[in-house]
């Protein structure tokens, strides 16, 4: 039972201390056997053969007991040596002095050692035996029948009882000195899982790469700060920061230097705050500033100016010094807010503002203002939720050969029906679009559309009508454009002499390999168009450099040309100019027959406009050509 016992409760023993309880057991057996020794010579000395025996054959189990340890059964030794031990011992009482013998002395050591490499269990038993023993021996002394009889004192009784003494000692220390390593391992694995618990902690409240506190941490502070009583008109300031092209230097030097800069940035900000104050990092670039007891927005104005100015230093990456610069958005409690999120929308409201303005530049929340970035926003989500759904529809405007009255094609306008609010203009649509990054998936959805139309305008048998396409800047600069054209005829199986793009003046200007593209989609066969033209910066060598086919003149001017004499000598220089650089001329918004009149006297082969027809769904598209084509015979 014992031994069971000691094997369960030795599972619960890491390995390195039923290590060191294997060679402690193994000193503590060799130091038994030693003092053993010394008593067979005493004993073999007064001639005490029964205690010698004894001794020889406590020496013998001892020795069994130290190889069952060596082969890893410390448990079984342990208990075979406790037992060889008791009984041996209890024998050599009853068989030699009784109680008044020295063997007693070895007890308390006895039970430290079950204590030690046993179970509670087994120091119960042996606590008990050993006064069950005691006991036994005083009753079978009353009765007379073992006589416990003390031997007259000499010198082997007291060094006896030194040895036992030594030993037992001995024994004591190596314990209490295992003891009380462990007890400083176990203070010190205390001290090191409290550090742990304690840098777990901050890291759930700070940001681990910047250190700052995190935006759990910031959000408690503000919460704090509008739960406290103010004094008279103090107020709290909540800073939202960006920083501008981050990515572009996270892009092009590396991540590692990107990670340097935000703790750069990250220690600005500390140094630029009062240490009341809290400067966090929310995610990725975007930090969070919170301020406290603030006289008035001035307060705010001075820090948010330090702020900058700390961020205008160049930071060097890499042995580069990198200039950068940030956007910065404030909200001031109670005046925008006395909720914790309230103001932390309102500070990024601001901060898009800042970046509007030019950027590197602060803004106070201001409702009226801030009232188109909200819309934008709105506008954002809404956009991208019809995309995902296909809610967004693609109308045509007929295109007319001003000579013979024919139509010859359509422009794709894309429209947004939105019967629960109010419609969107195909301007502010585009515009947003490219503001928010959804301009590659949005025109590339369009030129699906209308090279499908196309296609099907050609099933309906309203012959090869062209289609054009307007075609964003941004989408050029992406760089994948030309394989979504090439796609998109593909899956529609347009003749690309049937699809044209149309394109602003700035996309000329800021667009880099511009004209390896243009001349690739040339040699396919798309023509394309300058839009609007005459209404941006106009460089007229581009218009030699890049494979132009026409251009588009702006409706602007078209409408003044009863009017305006300058815009109607605007309007036919245009035409000239394009046909003297072998182009053609395509008028929009030509609302009226004086104003077609006049074009097909300058020589405008196209146009377009309400005079005809506005943009249509493509089921009226079609009925309207074939009711065009059936009045002209």
């Amino acid at each position: 039972m014992a031994q069971g016992s000691g094997r369960r409760f030795s599972n619960l023993r890491p390995d390195k201390v039923l290590a060191l309880q294997k060679g402690r057991l193994r000193q503590i057996i060799w130091l038994v056997i030693a003092a053993l020794l010394v008593f067979c010579v005493t004993n073999f000395t007064r001639g005490t053969t029964i205690n010698l025996a004894f001794d020889l054959g406590l020496i013998v189990m001892l020795l069994l007991a130290h190889r069952w340890n060596q082969q890893g059964r410390l448990e079984l030794a342990a208990a075979w040596m406790i037992v060889t031990l008791l009984v041996g011992l209890c024998g050599l009482m009853a068989v030699d002095q009784g109680l008044y013998d020295e063997v007693p002395l070895a007890f308390p050591a006895l039970l430290v050692f079950a204590g030690m490499f046993g179970s509670r269990k087994l120091l119960v038993m042996l606590m008990v035996v050993m006064l069950a023993v005691l006991a036994a021996l005083y009753a079978l002394h009353e009765a007379g029948i073992l006589l416990s009889v003390p031997r007259p004192l000499n010198w082997r009784r007291p060094l006896a009882m030194i040895l036992i003494i030594v030993f037992s000692g001995f024994f004591v220390w190596l314990l209490a000195g295992d003891l009380l390593r462990n007890m400083v391992r176990l203070e010190a694995e205390k001290l090191a899982l409290q550090a742990s618990r304690e840098r777990i902690a901050l890291m759930a409240r700070h940001d681990s790469l910047t250190g700052l506190p995190n935006r759990s941490l910031a959000m408690e502070q503000l919460q704090y700060l509008l739960g406290k009583p103010r004094r008279g008109q103090d107020m709290i300031a909540v800073m939202f920061l960006d920083l501008d092209n981050f990515k572009t230097i996270n892009d092009s030097l590396s991540h590692s230097a990107g990670d340097e800069l935000l703790c750069k940035v990250g220690e600005a900000l500390s140094l630029a705050v009062r240490g009341s104050d809290m400067a966090a990092r929310m995610s990725g670039d975007e930090f969070l500033i919170v301020l406290g007891d603030l006289e008035n927005e001035d307060a705010a104005a001075d820090t948010a100016t330090r702020i900058l100015q700390a961020l205008s230093q160049p930071f060097v990456l890499d042995g580069v010094e990198v200039p950068i610069t940030a956007s910065l958005g404030i909200a001031l409690a109670p005046r925008d807010g006395n909720e914790p999120a309230v103001l932390l929308k309102h500070a990024d409201l601001a901060m898009y503002q800042a970046k509007d303005a030019g950027r590197n530049a602060f803004r106070f929340f201001d409702a009226s203002v801030n009232q188109g970035i909200l819309e934008h926003l709105q506008i954002a989500s809404g956009l991208h939720a019809a995309l995902a759904h296909d809610e967004l529809e693609v109308h045509y405007q007929p295109k007319f050969d001003l000579g013979s009255g024919r139509v010859v094609g359509a422009e794709a306008l894309l429209r947004w029906p939105r019967p629960d609010a109010a419609p969107v203009s195909v301007h502010r649509i585009i515009e947003v679009a490219e503001r928010s990054g959804l301009i590659h998936e949005v025109g590339a959805w369009v030129l699906r559309q209308a090279c499908d139309a196309a296609r099907e305008w050609r099933r309906a048998g309203l012959g090869e009508l062209a289609v054009s396409v307007n075609v964003s800047p941004l989408q050029f600069r992406r760089g994948d454009l030309e394989a979504t054209i090439r796609e998109a005829l593909a899956a529609s199986a347009l003749e690309p002499g049937n699809l044209e793009l149309e394109m602003t003046e700035s996309t000329f200007a800021d667009t880099p390999d511009l004209i390896g593209v243009l001349r690739r989609l040339g040699e396919l066969g798309v023509r394309i168009t300058i839009d609007d033209f005459g209404t941006g910066y106009s460089n007229l060598a581009y218009l030699q450099r890049f494979a132009v086919h026409s251009l588009k003149i702006d409706q602007s001017f078209v409408r003044n040309l009863g009017s305006s004499a300058q815009d109607e000598g605007l309007v036919r220089a245009i035409i000239e100019m394009s046909h003297c650089l072998g182009m053609q001329a395509t008028a929009e918004g030509i609302e009226d027959a004086q104003s077609l009149a006049r074009l097909r006297d300058f020589g405008c082969e196209f146009g377009q406009g309400f005079l005809w027809a506005p943009a249509l769904p493509i089921d009226q598209f079609i009925a309207f050509v074939r009711e065009r084509h059936a009045a002209a015979g």
